[in-house]
C-alpha cells in the first residue's frame, strides 16, 4: 500500500553516506533541493560525520559505530586495504582487464580491505533498524555505502546510488558480467552478489540485482566523463545532475571581498580528504610549492592546515597561507588552481572556468580523470614520475600564459552549465519513487 503522502507526491527520504566529508558535500545539494521541494529529508551517518550533517541545516541521524577512517587507514599494513591487494578499481589497461583480474578486484573491493572498512555492520543494523520505524519512500546513497540499499530493501523503498566521481565501480561490473557470459561452460559466479547477499540474509532479505546499482544512479560529473556500460549485459539509468560546489559552513574573508589584484592570482587546494583521512599528506608537498613559485609575479592562495606543512617552512611573499576559505567564492578571481585531481575540487574550478594544473593523487581515480579533463585542452596532468619544482614551475606558466587553457576551461564551464540542477532532478526521483511504489 502507497503511503499517503507519497500520493500527494511527497516523500519521506534518508541519504547517507560513509564518514567523509567530501562525499556528503557532494549529496548536500540534492538533499536541499529535496528538502525545498517540501520532501522530508534526513541525512544518516555514523559518529563522526554528524556534526557536519548538522551544520548543512539538514536533519542528522546516527548510525553504527565512529568511523575514525583517517586512524583506521595509518594503522592497517599495506595488504589490508583495496590497493594492498594488488587489485585497482579504477584500472583502465585493457591488457589488465581480463577476467581473473576484473572477478577478483570486484572480490577485493566487495570485502573487508574496501568496502567493509567504510561501514561498519552495526551501521547496517541502527540504519535497517530506523528505516523500519521511519519507513522512508526513498534512499539516496553514497556510491560506496550499501547499508543504503540494504536499508531500502528492508522496507521497500526505492533506492538510487549518487556518485563521488567517476563510476569505475559500474564499469567494472559490466565488465565483469560481458566477460563471465564469454567464459567457456556455464559460469555463475559473481563475487558482488555473494558479498551483498550475505549482508541481506541478516535481515532475512532477498537478492536483487539492482541493489548492486541502485535503480538508478545519479551522476554529476559531465556526460563526456561517463563510461559507455555493456547494456546488452547491465541495463541502468543514469541521472545526469549539475554539480553544485557546496563548501560547507564559510565565512568570505575580509581580504577576498576587495577586487582581485592586478596580478595573477593562482589557487592551491589539496582537498578535504587528504585534511581528513590521509594525515594531511598530498600529491604536492608545501615546500616544493613555495619554492616552485616564490620568484614568480604572481599571488598564490594556498589553502592549507597546519599539518600541511612544517613548521619552518620559508614561505615566500606571494603565498597567502589561510587554512580554509570556499573555493566557490576563491575560485572566480583565480587565473589558475593546483590540485590533488578529487571530485569537489575538480567540478568547482570546472563551474568557474578555471584551468587546473593537477598533480594526482593516488586516492581512487585523480590521474584518469585529470587526464581526460586534460585531453579537451582544460588542464595539464603533472604525473608524481615527472613531478619537480622545476616542472611544477614550467607548467604552471604554461597555464598562465596560453590562452588555449582558459578558453576550454570556459567552454566546458558553459558545457556543464547546460546540465539539470538539482532542483529538475527532483521531479525525476519523485516519478521514479512513485514508479517503484506502485510496481510494489
Amino acid at each position: 500500500m502507497q503511503r499517503p503522502h507519497l500520493e500527494e507526491s511527497l516523500m519521506r527520504v534518508v541519504l547517507t553516506q560513509h564518514a567523509a566529508t567530501a562525499h556528503l558535500f557532494l549529496m548536500v545539494p540534492i538533499a536541499w533541493a529535496l528538502k525545498a521541494a517540501g520532501h522530508e529529508v534526513v541525512i544518516a551517518g555514523q559518529p563522526d560525520i554528524i556534526d557536519p550533517i548538522l551544520h548543512t541545516g539538514l536533519t542528522a541521524v546516527e548510525v553504527g559505530k565512529m568511523s575514525d577512517m583517517g586512524a583506521l587507514l595509518e594503522s592497517l599494513p599495506a595488504d589490508k586495504k583495496i590497493y594492498g591487494s594488488g587489485y585497482d578499481i579504477a584500472e583502465l589497461r585493457p591488457e589488465k582487464l581480463n577476467y581473473s583480474y576484473v572477478r577478483d578486484c570486484l572480490a577485493a573491493f566487495a570485502s573487508p580491505l574496501a568496502l567493509d572498512l567504510i561501514t561498519d555492520e552495526p551501521m547496517y543494523d541502527e540504519l535497517v533498524d530506523f528505516a523500519r520505524e521511519w519507513k522512508p519512500d526513498l534512499v539516496i546513497w553514497d556510491s560506496i555505502t550499501f547499508p543504503g540499499p540494504v536499508a531500502a530493501a528492508a522496507v521497500g523503498a526505492a533506492q538510487v546510488r549518487s556518485l563521488l566521481g567517476r563510476d569505475h565501480w559500474a564499469r567494472m561490473y559490466s565488465l565483469f558480467l560481458k566477460l563471465r557470459a564469454e567464459q567457456p561452460g556455464e559460469v555463475t559466479e559473481n563475487p558482488v552478489r555473494d558479498w551483498l547477499t550475505a549482508k541481506l540474509d541478516r535481515f532475512d532479505l532477498p537478492f536483487h540485482d539492482d541493489l548492486i546499482l541502485g535503480q538508478a544512479t545519479i551522476d554529476p560529473m559531465p556526460s563526456w566523463m561517463r563510461f559507455p556500460i555493456d547494456h546488452e549485459h547491465l541495463a541502468h539509468e543514469y541521472k545526469t545532475v549539475r554539480f553544485i560546489p557546496y563548501n560547507g559552513p564559510s565565512l568570505i574573508p575580509d581580504w577576498l571581498k576587495q577586487p582581485a589584484p592586478e596580478r595573477p592570482r593562482v589557487c592551491f587546494s589539496l582537498g578535504v580528504s587528504g585534511r581528513e583521512v590521509w594525515g594531511g599528506r598530498g600529491s604536492v608537498r608545501a615546500q616544493d610549492l613555495f619554492d616552485a613559485v616564490a620568484d614568480l609575479d604572481i599571488e598564490v592562495v594556498a589553502t592549507l592546515k597546519a599539518n600541511q606543512f612544517d613548521a619552518g617552512s620559508k614561505i615566500p611573499d606571494n603565498v597567502r597561507l589561510v587554512e580554509h576559505v570556499p573555493l566557490n567564492a576563491l575560485l572566480p578571481s583565480c587565473s589558475a588552481i593546483i590540485h590533488h585531481g578529487g571530485t569537489g575540487t575538480t567540478e568547482t574550478a570546472v563551474i568557474h572556468g578555471v584551468p587546473h594544473l593537477v598533480v594526482p593523487a593516488a586516492l581512487y581515480d585523480e590521474a584518469p580523470a585529470a587526464r581526460a579533463i586534460a585531453a579537451r585542452g582544460a588542464s595539464i596532468v603533472l604525473e608524481q614520475e615527472d613531478f619537480s619544482v622545476t616542472t611544477l614551475r614550467r607548467d604552471l606558466l604554461r597555464l598562465l600564459n596560453e590562452p588555449s587553457f582558459k578558453q576550454s576551461a570556459t567552454r566546458l564551464q558553459q558545457e556543464m552549465a547546460a546540465a539539470p540542477t538539482p532542483h529538475d532532478l527532483v521531479a525525476d526521483l519523485v516519478d521514479l519513487t512513485e514508479r517503484h511504489h506502485a510496481g510494489r
